[in-house]
Order: structure tokens, then sequence, then C-alpha cells
């Protein structure tokens, strides 16, 4: 079964508050809703916080749209897409699209933000939207051609991801001032943006619809709240409508109450422990670089007992530095390793560590998981000590090779390929802490080649070599929980966007 069709709801009952209107989201048909982070800048090429990209769908729009239930690539902002040549897309824009501040878009604005985000005086965050492309110009006033550096197999799934921005606007105020007051051409326009208090964004009624369809919701209201109870405690008392990243804990309190529905499942997005073979951080004194510590490691971690006692429902142990529905991710032949502490110790005598050593794990989200980790890492001897930041100082820190152990989670901008994270961690970019080169050269044969079968086998011997060596520890897939209130029709989807231009109050 795949994941689209994992997702299966629960409904279940909220007691009645009688001091407490928990129908104002219907009421008002505004839309509250809570997470435990936001993106520290909300331009969808400046950020890979997974709120970030729920923003990017809902503010602005890319040529083509993926269909979550079917994976069918539509026309979006484009009516047309074509290959001309293995290098070159050529793009035909719907007629007429505004933006949110009156701007027509057109073929030259496609042209710009590509041009725009490819400079690299910009120094976008999130570059593996946009990197695979050299450029774009303008054919006539609707169509535009867009430039990869070379053959590029995952086009159709990257081009989901190139959101279009006003470039009259954008060259106007710039990269800071989009930022600071967003302009698209999403089913939503931003009318506050408040970091750290509150974003509201308001359906934008000259909306051309396209792949998307019209918002049926006026209003979305964004509060960032960094305590899971806090998030649930307001959910009952009807100050939000819609949570997620339900703990197991709360979800089963949750399924005694009335008036909510809960939906659990899993996600494209994998949770992983990476290390720094590479030696990024410095060759002296670094366990990392050697291949028995990293397996030590591996098998020091508990993944199936972590998944059953608190990761919880939808989750499934990783074996691979991808998700086994990706495109590309091969299962067969790789190594695994089977939660073993006497081998641990073992090979960490065997490194020349017998009593074990010091080491700073970096970690952002999901503290119960990482501190379980902690506490079987010290258990063989290895004296991990939690340094929790932020996700953008996790990200930085990572780029700037002062990260020896961390642990984090990928959810490949919803991208359903290989390229979207293996590459992306791999291929001798800033975020490889491996720096394997014979990897490197397998994955990009692999991204370049436009052939599914040559894609897989420039892929399957990378994937294996990187599980073999040990260079990540895969931890499990990511479960999801939602829980919202039940008047609200929302379909959940595997790739981890809430698609709240899809959602609508029932009546």
């Amino acid at each position: 079964m795949g994941l689209v069709a994992r997702f299966s709801l629960a409904a279940t009952l909220l007691c009645s508050l009688a001091a407490v209107d928990v129908q104002a989201g219907p009421a008002d048909n505004t839309l509250r809703w809570a997470s435990d982070s936001e993106p520290a800048n909300i331009i969808p090429y400046q950020n890979t916080v997974r709120e970030g990209v729920v923003m990017g769908y809902l503010i602005w729009d890319a040529p083509t749209y993926r269909d979550p239930a079917t994976g069918e690539y539509k026309p979006h902002l484009a009516e047309s897409v074509r290959m001309v040549d293995d290098t070159t897309i050529e793009l035909r824009i719907r007629e007429g699209v505004v933006a949110h501040n009156g701007e027509v878009v057109d073929a030259q604005d496609v042209a710009d933000t590509v041009n725009i985000m490819l400079d690299p005086a910009n120094r976008i965050v999130n570059f593996q939207r946009i990197t695979w492309l050299s450029g774009a110009e303008v054919v006539d006033s609707r169509t535009v051609r867009l430039k990869m550096k070379e053959s590029f197999g995952p086009w159709q799934e990257y081009l989901t991801n190139v959101v279009i921005m006003p470039s009259e606007y954008l060259k106007r105020v710039g990269l800071e001032g989009m930022a600071r007051e967003p302009v698209g051409t999403g089913p939503y326009r931003v009318t506050e943006l408040a970091p750290g208090r509150q974003t509201v964004l308001q359906r934008f009624d000259q909306y051309f619809g396209g792949a998307k369809g019209q918002p049926a919701i006026e209003r979305l209201i964004f509060r960032r709240i960094p305590e899971a109870n806090t998030r649930m405690a307001e959910l009952l008392t009807g100050g939000l409508d819609w949570i997620w990243r339900v703990q197991p804990d709360q979800a089963r309190n949750l399924r005694s109450r009335r008036n909510l529905t809960i939906s659990s499942g899993e996600t494209v997005r994998i949770v992983y422990m990476s290390m720094d073979a590479g030696g990024r951080t410095g060759q002296e004194n670094n366990p990392m670089t050697d291949l028995r510590v990293r397996r030590a490691i591996s098998h020091a971690i508990d993944r199936p007992g972590i998944v059953r006692n608190l990761v919880g429902e939808g989750a499934n142990v990783l074996h691979t530095p991808c998700h086994p529905e990706q495109f590309g991710c091969t299962q067969e032949g790789i190594t695994r390793y089977d939660y073993d502490p006497a081998r641990a110790r073992a090979l960490l005598a065997e490194a020349g560590y017998p009593n074990g050593f010091d080491v700073s794990l970096q970690a952002y989200r999901d503290r119960s998981w990482v501190e379980a980790v902690i506490g079987q890492l010290r258990a063989v001897g290895i004296r991990a000590r939690l340094d929790w930041v932020q996700a953008d100082t996790f990200s930085s820190d990572v780029r700037d090779g002062k990260v020896r152990l961390n642990m984090g989670a990928w959810g490949s901008t919803s991208l359903y390929d290989v390229a979207a994270i293996t590459s992306y961690f791999f291929k001798n970019t800033p975020n490889d802490m491996a720096r394997d080169s014979e990897v490197a050269a397998l994955l990009e044969r692999g991204d370049r080649a436009t052939d599914p079968q040559a894609r897989i086998a420039a892929y399957t011997p990378a994937i294996r070599r990187i599980t073999e060596q040990a260079y990540w520890l895969p931890m499990w897939t990511y479960p999801l929980t939602y829980a919202f209130n039940s008047q609200l029709e929302f379909q959940p989807s595997a790739d981890e966007v809430p698609r709240f231009f899809l959602s609508r109050w029932k009546r």
C-alpha cells in the first residue's frame, strides 16, 4: 500500500466546554493552526523548515503541481510544459494570472525569478529548489525556456517546487523586502506577518485556481507554539482548530474527547543521525572518521524499541538514506545494523576507545527521541551531551563544517525522488558530512540520467556504499498525527503538506 493510502482517520468526540466557543473557526470561516517551529525567512528559497514549505504552497505557485492523491504532474501557472531538448524546458504561462499586489504575472516574471534566485549574491538556503537550473530566457510574453545545467532525471518533480514571484515587486523591494511583505500569486495573501506572534493569510479572491482550485476558507491564522501541551490545551479550549505532531500519549488522550478528528500515518519525512566521516570538524582526535566507531554508534541505538515506545503509530525502522517510496531508493544489498550494544562496545575497543569518548550531539526537534538516543549511546560508553539549537542554526552549522554528530529530520521538500535527499546530503554539497567522491560521482550520474533504469543503476551502488560505510544511521520514517476540529474537512497527505486551500468547514 502506498503512503497516500496509509492514512486512516479515527474520528473521536470532544467533551462539551460550556464556557468556550469551540465553533469559532466555522463561525467566522477562519482556520487557526499552530506548530512548534516557523521559518526565520518566509521565502521558500530561503528556508527548509516544514512550515515554510507549507506557507510556500499557500502564498506562491509553481509552473506545475503534483497531485498528492495520484502523483500526477498537472499544469498550474503554466498551461503547458514541453521538453525542447535534453536540457531545455519550455513553459507556456497562463494568461491573466494576477499577483496579490495587482501585477499580471507572465513569462518575464518566471525568467526573472529563476535568474534572481540563481544569482550567487543572493545566497539562497533551499538551493535544491532551483540550482538544477542554469538560467531562464523569455521567448515571448507568455513563453519562457528554463535551461538546465545538464540533463536532470527528476526535472518534473523539481519543477513543482520552482515557485514564481512577481518580478517588478521583487526587483523593487529585494529579497529582504519580499521576506517582510510577501507577495505571490497563491490562493492566500499575507495580511500580517509578525514572527513569534502570528501570521495571517487572507483568501485571495482574484486567484486563478489552476490545479489547486479555489480556496473555501476565508482566513488562516498561524501561530508558533513551542510546547506540545500548550498546543493541545488550546485545541481543547477552542483557541486552535488544527494541530499536528501530536505525540502518541496525547493522541490516546484525545481519542476520548468529543468533536475532534485524529488522523495518523506515515510520511515521506525520515529521521537520521549523521556523522562527520569526512573530518570536516578536523581529522585529529575525531572518532567519527573511523568506520568502526560509526558502526558502533549504529549498533548502539535500539531503533525498534524507540519506535515502539516513543515514536508511535505510523513509523517504521529505516535502513537507507532515503524513504523507500522515493524513486531510486533501493532496499536490496544494503548493510543493516541491528541493535547490539555488546558489538558496539567491542567495535569501540577495537577502534581504540575501550572507555568510550565524549561528543556533542546536535539536534533541534523531537527532544524525547534525542534524549533516548543519548541514553543508549552512554550505555555503550559514548558520552553524548545534547546541543539543542534552532532549526536554522542546525542547518548552518552543518554547512559551515562545525558538526561532528547530529540527529535531524528531512522531508525532501516533499519530493518523491532520491535526488531530493541522498544527493542533497551526499553529492559533495555543503550538507555532505561524508565527502566520499565515489558516492558523489554515482549520485551525479544518477541525477543526470533521463532513463529511469540508468538512474537506478547509478543510485543503487551509491546507497549500498553509504550504508556499508555507515555515513548515516537512518533511524525511522516519520509518523504524523493530526488533531483538528471535526467540523473541518481536511485530508492529510503523505508529503507532509497540509493543503488548507482544499479544506472547508462542514455546513
